[in-house]
Formats: C-alpha cells, structure tokens, sequence
C-alpha cells in the first residue's frame, strides 16, 4: 500500500536556548551535593548516578536539537522513519502559542508525543486529524514536557 503525504514539514525537535556559565555552575553544585550526601548516606551507587546525571543534564542542555521532518500520511503520522498509525492514536491537541506544537497521545507505551509545528498551517493538521475521527482535546502535555520546560532543556 502506498503511503501517500498529505502535509509535510521539518523542524527541530525543541527550541535551543544557550545556556549561561550560572546555568551549568548550578547544575554542577546540585549534582556534586547530592553525590556527597549520598556518598555519607553510604549509597555509593547513587552518588555516583547523580554525579554521571548532572554531566548528562549538562550535555543535553549545550547540545543544539537536531532537524527532523514530521508527516501525516494516509496511513499514520510520521516522525522521521518512525510511523505511528492512526489507530494508535487516541487523541491530540494543537498548541497555538509559541512555539507552536503537536501533542499525540498514544494507545502504546510511548505515552504522549510533542511535535514541533514549525511554519505549517495548524489548521491542515488538525482538519487531517479531526478526519480520522480523532478526538481534540484543550491540552496534552507530558510529565517530561513540563520538567525539560522547568530546568531550561
């Protein structure tokens, strides 16, 4: 069966914002005191996860997000190379504000799935979407979503 696209569009993946020498200084103190508290607690494995997630964190925050491009074919939504079928998806939402994205909620264990809207005219998705006879809700936002937003990611 072909896979017909219907709208197309790329962007990335979350909006970069640099991060400032107090940024990374906080992260560290936070990561190193909670490693020394539980190195005294005598929990040497979790000093040490909390030392290799606060250099992880740092990671994260300096890297730029990387471009992918988001479909929605006849058969599902596309992220990259990853499809995921319109019968998976139980219900979405369109985040006007900026920036403007897509949130899926998924019948799988994926949960909740945000997509950036970039340039695109909501309105296509959402009348492609609503088609498919899935339901729009007000909002959809993932734990992690409010977390990543809340430490600056």
């Amino acid at each position: 069966m072909e896979n017909k696209v219907l709208v197309s569009w790329q962007a990335r993946e979350y909006e970069f914002r640099p991060k400032e020498r107090q940024w990374y200084w906080t992260v560290g103190i936070v990561a190193v005191g909670v490693a020394i508290a539980s190195f005294i607690l005598s929990d040497y494995l979790f000093s040490l996860i909390a030392l290799i997630g606060g250099f992880t964190v740092m990671l994260i925050g300096s890297r730029k997000p990387p471009r992918h491009k988001y479909s929605l074919t006849e058969r599902g939504f596309l992220v990259g190379a990853h499809l995921i079928p319109y019968d998976h998806i139980r219900r979405f939402s369109i985040h006007e504000d900026e920036p403007r994205r897509l949130s899926i909620e998924t019948k799988r264990l994926t949960g909740t799935i945000s997509a950036p809207l970039g340039d695109t005219d909501h309105r296509l998705i959402r009348t492609e979407l609503k088609n498919r006879n899935i339901e729009e809700v007000e909002a959809l936002d993932s734990f992690i979503d409010g977390l990543s937003r809340g430490m600056g990611l």
